[in-house]
């Protein structure tokens, strides 16, 4: 397996256990942060906070997003949502470009190739799939995707499902609900790599 295929897994198996960790804890964080719904000031730092920190923290940002659309309404909610998540992504993006210092850690050929390729399409279509989502940004800044167009990538990718849990959300918080805007984001990363398949 190539250096850049080893960082990918073991950042992969560290996002992992810490959900694994937080997994059980996830409804009490939704109930804390609905909590705060009443003082939207309040509530729009803290969820700020805490969803630009997904890419270093266990956090459940489908939870977070769904809220925003029940805090804020549908527009706010996914306004908030998106430059919450942009800015995970230029943290990762920095993270990884970090990471790629020294011999070791260079990008090896076949990977930056791959990646010269196909790294668009992987940014989209990993956009609604948590663990992967976080490990791609890492990824990409390490491999050196242009800047610009990276974040492009995650703004097209990052707008429909900011979206849908936002207005999924404004009609209030309900488990069933929840679950389902959860697989839709999952359906628009399939289209995604649909529409893309063909593009590439």
């Amino acid at each position: 397996m190539s250096r850049t295929g080893i960082r990918f897994l073991a950042i992969c198996m560290l996002i992992l256990v810490s959900f694994l960790i937080w997994g059980r804890h996830e409804e009490d964080f939704a109930q804390h942060l609905l909590a705060l719904t009443t003082h939207r000031t309040q509530y729009t730092t803290w969820s700020y906070v805490l969803l630009s920190s997904d890419i270093l923290l266990p956090i459940p940002n489908s939870i977070i997003m769904y809220a925003n659309g029940f805090a804020l309404g549908t527009w706010a909610g996914a306004g908030l949502s998106m430059l919450s998540l942009m800015t995970t992504s230029v943290i990762g993006y920095y993270l990884g470009k970090l990471s790629a210092q020294g011999k070791w850690a260079a990008p090896d050929v076949k990977a930056q190739n791959f990646w010269g390729k196909y790294g668009e399409l992987t940014i989209l279509i990993t956009r609604a799939i948590p663990i992967l989502s976080e490990s791609v940004c890492i990824l990409a800044g390490n491999l050196r995707m242009p800047f610009r167009r990276y974040l492009w990538m995650n703004l097209l990718g990052y707008v429909p499902i900011s979206l849908l849990f936002a207005l999924l959300g404004r009609y209030g918080y309900d488990q069933n609900a929840f679950l389902f805007s959860l697989a839709c984001s999952f359906a628009i990363a399939a289209l995604f790599w649909w529409f893309g398949k063909r593009i590439y």
